[in-house]
C-alpha cells in the first residue's frame, strides 16, 4: 500500500512541478532531466532498497533485477509501442525520427553504465558493494551534469 501511496503523490508532484515550470519559465527538458525523473522513479526506489534491506538474499536479487527489468521494460516497450503507433500513422510513408544529438549522450551514459555493471560484477564474483553503486552514481551524476550544463549553455 506504501508502494501505491508514494506512487500517487509522486505523480500529483510531477504535475505540480511541471505546472510550476511553465508557470516561472524553466525549461521542459530540465525538469524531465531532473524533478520529473526523480518523481517518477521514486516508488521504484523506494520498493526495490526495502525489498533489498528486509528480504534478505533473495530481497536483493529481486531489488536487483527489479532496477534493470522495469526501466528496460519502460524502454523497450515504452518506445517500441510509440514508434508502432507513430509509424501506424505514417503508414505508407516512413517515419522519420528527427535528430536529436543529446539522444546519443544518453544512449553513450546508459551503455556506460551498463558496461561498467558488466565488467565489475563479474570482477567482483556477483557481489554488490560500495564500489559498483559509487561508480554508477558517479556515471549518473556526470550525465547529469553534462545535460543541464548543455541546457543552461544553449
Amino acid at each position: 500500500m506504501s508502494v501505491a501511496w508514494t506512487y500517487i503523490i509522486a505523480a500529483e508532484l510531477v504535475c505540480l512541478l511541471e505546472s510550476y515550470g511553465n508557470i516561472l519559465g524553466i525549461s521542459p527538458s530540465i525538469l524531465g532531466l531532473t524533478v520529473l525523473a526523480w518523481g517518477n522513479s521514486l516508488n521504484d526506489l523506494i520498493a526495490n532498497v526495502a525489498m533489498a534491506v528486509n528480504g534478505g538474499a533473495d530481497g536483493a536479487q529481486i531489488a536487483i533485477s527489479g532496477c534493470y527489468a522495469g526501466p528496460m521494460f519502460n524502454t523497450l516497450v515504452g518506445v517500441g509501442m510509440s514508434l508502432v503507433f507513430s509509424s501506424w500513422s505514417e503508414y505508407p510513408s516512413s517515419y522519420v525520427i528527427p535528430i536529436d544529438h543529446s539522444l546519443y549522450e544518453t544512449i553513450a551514459f546508459l551503455m556506460g553504465g551498463l558496461l561498467w555493471a558488466l565488467v565489475i560484477l563479474p570482477k567482483k564474483d556477483m557481489k554488490l558493494d560500495r564500489y559498483m553503486g559509487i561508480g554508477l552514481v558517479a556515471i549518473y551524476l556526470c550525465f547529469l551534469f553534462l545535460r543541464l550544463a548543455m541546457l543552461l549553455v544553449f
